[in-house]
């Protein structure tokens, strides 16, 4: 487990060094979120994986594809909702309203909050004790593919 921590704090110092990067939190309620989808990654499977897609634009699998996206999320869940935490860089800017569409058409939320290269948060996750006892934290991209390649 070390390793990885070691590894997730590696991404969250290099955050800056990245031309785009997010800190997306999206709110489900938990009674309309796992009446339609069957466990808590299940909602970072259908958006990176699936073939559903917009009207007009690719499936989430090949825009998943297009944008390279590499980070970690992390599910907070309470007795109301679920919360997912995604700390993400990606290969070119993401169209925010297209991410949010494609997010409802999963499973409509609550909210969402998607922030741009905000320094603030950036700041917050720089703590050095902010993952020292974070046990589900998931990797994505080009970190896991680093992850477990070690």
């Amino acid at each position: 487990m070390k390793k990885r921590q070691l590894k997730i704090k590696s991404f969250v110092n290099e955050l800056k060094n990245n031309h785009h990067w997010y800190f997306i939190t999206i709110v489900f309620d938990n009674t309309t979120y796992f009446r339609r989808l069957n466990n808590i990654n299940e909602f970072y499977k259908r958006l990176s994986n699936s073939k559903a897609s917009l009207t007009g634009h690719p499936s989430n699998r090949l825009w998943w594809k297009r944008i390279v996206p590499s980070g970690i999320y992390e599910p907070l869940l309470t007795d109301e909702n679920l919360e997912l935490n995604f700390i993400m860089t990606t290969k070119s800017k993401l169209n925010e309203l297209e991410l949010r569409c494609r997010a409802k058409k999963i499973c409509p939320y609550v909210s969402i909050k998607i922030s741009y290269q905000e320094n603030e948060e950036l700041d917050k996750l720089s703590s050095n004790t902010y993952f020292s006892y974070r046990q589900n934290i998931q990797l994505f991209g080009d970190i896991k593919r680093l992850d477990s390649a070690k």
